[in-house]
């Protein structure tokens, strides 16, 4: 089963629609209430609930975040981080393009947390 993806808020919609135009399951946060109602664990619980990775520019927070499940030894389904000078946040295409290179490389994201590559 292919891996999903959920974008963090701070990841523009678009990236989804252009995933999902290349045939991934992606979903935002930004625009979806009870989600972007969600804390930054919580966030991961649910995308891990739904099966799958989570993307986001917020690095710093998040590598904490995977800090604590790790301390807890809680399982999660992956974490992408974007660092803003491989991507500006403005890049949507490289964006999606860069994670539809990278979703199918991995049949799972499971308490991983990595970096996005620019090509």
């Amino acid at each position: 089963m292919p891996v999903g993806i959920l974008l963090d808020a701070d990841v523009p919609p678009a990236v989804a629609a252009a995933l999902v135009q290349r045939g991934h399951d992606a979903i935002a946060a930004s625009g979806s209430p009870a989600l972007e109602e969600l804390n930054d664990d919580d966030l991961l619980r649910a995308a891990t609930r739904q099966g799958r990775v989570l993307v986001t520019f917020n690095v710093a927070d998040f590598v904490e975040v995977a800090h604590r499940f790790a301390h807890a030894q809680e399982d999660h389904g992956g974490i992408v981080l974007i660092h803003s000078r491989s991507f500006p946040r403005t890049a949507i295409g490289a964006v999606a393009e860069a994670l539809d290179r990278l979703i199918p490389t991995r049949e799972s994201f499971a308490n991983s947390l990595l970096f996005l590559q620019a090509p």
